[in-house]
């Protein structure tokens, strides 16, 4: 698009400047600590941390860090589900000058031994747990404990007077934050490399548009159990509530009951989840008697709502969801559905500010296609990534001319939303024709009673490749194949609807939640509907 339609769109004072230059993660946490001194930050298994507690804290995990041997830009891969230690890690590790090297608790040994290889990461920190279950890393670091991390601290400093590192002699701004590896378990490990500039970027683009609308009220709380080894979870939420000022609920792992009972006992301003976790409290019951109303802001990325799962929450509670679009390589938010503004059906929203869009053919032709044509979205912003650590060639296929190429297909309306339609490699191209798989997922999701769908292709041999859909219904709810396809006839043209329906339980997820579509493409599982 050559202009920026979103920014009448905007509320009063979202293209302020960023202020984000010369400053670094460890400056957020400082300023958190000047701004909310005694207030709780952190919340887990019955205690709570002030902001003063967690700044004093970090302190000394960056000087056990710098009595290990840290120096500037050695990296320290963090493995641990939720927890104040993990607070304390990140922001250890930027003070004492390293960058966090991410990584999913939930991973086996062969994938950890290649992202500590990729990395060059030095340190570890994890739990014991985890270490046993790893077992012998082929990896020369050193770990530390989480269980024992306030013993390592104080042998540290009982051992040598190691003053807290000082201010580092050049801006780290624009060097390294954070390495998040994406992908599956297959293939090259592929470490998205974001700067600090970029995660403090996105945290001030995000806030614009949400909590930069609403009052938050003092000591707001949020709750955290979004996995902060993943990137929605480490902006979005663990970051975000250290620049606001919100007490983090810390939960381990996601269990519907427990979170109820949290939202219900805690009284919280905001939750952040993925769809999957929408649909397990449409599966309560009892959802409207948890007092989920009272919730402020409830958000949900990661992969696209279905229009009825959204539908339905809101209804049955009254609330509101913010949902929108990000990728890892964009640290990763790039558009948002407001509060403030009517919900577009299909829509991930509108971009965060300072955020350039357009929809190109291809990454060789950077030439703008018209209003509501089809094509890969490109974006460009401070959020956008350095780069893949070290994998120049990649960096260059998916970087071009300071635009990054997502991979993903969509239209932009004539106000600036976007509809994201697929990922390119997930389109099916039957009889010569494109089907995007988000579009018929969406015209699904508005079938009553649908918690989840997907749609993959599959092999056809007089189309070349046919439309697959994988269901799964709510609780308690049936629904044939032929009412499916009735559904679909009054919302998508012919050659669009499914061939082949399948009903299954859940759908398969990768270790970060997304759909794992090549184990949808099996067509031998038990109570398929052809």
């Amino acid at each position: 698009m050559t202009s920026r339609p979103w920014e009448a769109l905007y509320p009063d004072g979202a293209l302020a400047a960023l202020d984000v230059e010369g400053r670094d993660l460890a400056d957020l946490l400082a300023a958190s600590v000047r701004e909310f001194g005694a207030a709780p930050a952190l919340t887990a298994g019955g205690s709570s941390w002030s902001f003063e507690q967690v700044g004093d804290a970090v302190q000394n995990v960056a000087r056990l860090l710098a009595w290990a041997g840290l120096t500037d830009g050695d990296r320290v891969a963090i493995m641990l589900p939720n927890s104040p230690e993990y607070v304390l890690g990140l922001f250890g590790t930027w003070t004492a000058g390293g960058v966090v090297v991410q990584v999913n608790p939930r991973y086996v040994r062969y994938e950890v031994d290649r992202i500590l290889a990729d990395s060059g990461a030095r340190f570890l920190l994890t739990t014991a747990e985890i270490a046993d279950r790893l077992g012998a890393l082929d990896w020369p670091g050193r770990i530390f404990l989480a269980d024992d991390l306030e013993s390592a601290v104080d042998e540290a400093l009982g051992l040598a007077m190691v003053s807290p590192p000082g201010p580092a002699a050049a801006s780290r701004a624009g060097e390294p934050a954070v390495i998040q590896y994406t992908g599956g378990t297959t293939g090259a490990p592929k470490g998205v490399t974001l700067t600090h500039t970029n995660i403090l970027a996105n945290i001030e683009q995000r806030l614009r548009l949400t909590f930069g609308t609403i009052a938050v009220p003092a000591a707001a709380k949020v709750v955290n159990v979004l996995p902060m080894s993943h990137v929605y979870g480490l902006t979005c939420v663990t970051l975000m509530a250290i620049r606001t000022g919100m007490n983090q609920i810390l939960l381990p792992k996601f269990d519907v009951r427990r979170v109820l009972e949290t939202l219900r006992d805690e009284r919280p301003f905001a939750f952040f989840g993925v769809p999957t976790m929408y649909t397990a409290f449409l599966r309560q019951e009892d959802l409207a008697d948890h007092g989920v109303s009272a919730v402020s802001v409830f958000n949900s990325a990661g992969a696209g709502l279905p229009a009825s799962q959204a539908a339905e929450f809101e209804r049955r509670t009254g609330a509101r969801i913010v949902d929108g679009f990000g990728i890892s390589e964009a640290s990763p938010t790039t558009h948002t559905n407001p509060l403030y503004l009517e919900r577009r059906p299909g829509s991930a929203g509108i971009p965060v500010p300072f955020t350039d869009v357009k929809i190109v053919a291809n990454a060789d032709d950077p030439t703008p296609l018209p209003i509501g044509e089809v094509g890969e979205l490109a974006v460009s912003g401070p959020q956008v990534m350095r780069g893949y650590w070290g994998q120049p060639e990649l960096t260059g296929e998916v970087l071009r001319d300071g635009w990054l190429m997502t991979g993903d297909l969509a239209r932009v309306d004539e106000d600036g939303f976007v509809y994201v339609v697929g990922r390119r490699k997930d389109v099916i191209i039957a009889s010569g024709l494109n089907i995007y798989p988000a579009e018929v997922e969406h015209a699904i999701g508005t079938f009553p009673g649908v918690a989840d769908v997907a749609v993959v292709g599959i092999p056809d041999d007089y189309r070349g490749e046919t439309v697959k859909a994988v269901i799964v219904l709510r609780e308690g709810v049936a629904a044939t194949r032929e009412q499916i396809l009735d559904h679909c006839a009054t919302l998508l043209t012919g050659y669009k609807i499914p061939r082949v329906i399948e009903f299954r339980p859940a759908l398969p997820r990768t270790p970060v939640g997304k759909i794992d579509r090549l184990q949808l493409t099996a067509t031998d599982f038990e109570g398929s509907t052809a």
